[in-house]
């Protein structure tokens, strides 16, 4: 009898520890599929390819690359296609971006479909311009009313009235999505600063942080 309960425990024993080999079999088996679905692309000519994303950029942010150093595609931690050191218009406008580092955030299954590329997120990284005061307010409108997330990470400005330097703005960040959605956060005078613009662009509040100098404007009055 004792001999028989003691079986019936080691079967169970043996029969669980089996189940969950079975699991981390099934795991690992995933976990290698993942990383070789991601891992894979990044052996394709993007060269080859750069039109792909030049089209893209034009048609969905207005962004037309004139030059850029080298494009790669990097699997981890998520999959994008970065271009290093780029040159930008936007749009029809003569201001142009110097990008040190323009990462697109493709969709998953266009990491290997590029005939209809699509991408979720782009962003732009140390980056420099010079706007003249009368392009600031299409600059800020051509930000604020982009239909897909944007993100500028450490964009350094220079505005300009007939090439003389009025202000210059330094590390900004801004996102059109999130919870920081329409902020715009950066350096002047050696200060930190914080600009909330709504949606229609009809007002701003701008704070230079740790000063108690605020300013709000009714650009509609």
């Amino acid at each position: 009898m004792i001999n028989k309960f003691y079986k019936r425990i080691h079967s169970r024993y043996i029969n669980i520890f089996k189940f969950f080999f079975f699991l981390k079999y099934l795991l690992s088996i995933f976990v290698i599929s993942i990383a070789t679905f991601l891992f894979i692309p990044k052996f394709f000519d993007y060269e080859k390819r750069a039109k792909v994303f030049k089209n893209h950029l034009i048609k969905n942010y207005d962004l037309d690359i004139s030059k850029y150093e080298k494009i790669q595609f990097i699997p981890f931690p998520r999959p994008k296609i970065e271009l290093k050191n780029a040159i930008a218009n936007l749009g029809s406008s003569p201001i142009k971006l110097n990008i040190k580092k323009l990462e697109i955030y493709p969709h998953l299954l266009n990491i290997y479909n590029f005939e209809n590329f699509k991408s979720y997120k782009i962003v732009l990284s140390e980056s420099n311009t010079k706007i003249e005061t009368l392009d600031l307010e299409f600059f800020i409108k051509k930000l604020i009313s982009q239909k897909n997330e944007l993100y500028l990470n450490d964009l350094n400005l220079k505005i300009e009235n007939e090439n003389q330097t009025l202000v210059s703005l330094e590390k900004i960040k801004f996102a059109n999505y999130g919870y920081k959605k329409n902020i715009v956060e950066g350096n002047i005078f050696g200060k930190k600063f914080k600009v909330n613009i709504d949606d229609k662009l009809n007002y701003i509040k701008a704070e230079l942080v740790n000063t108690g100098i605020n300013l709000e404007i009714n650009l509609n009055e």
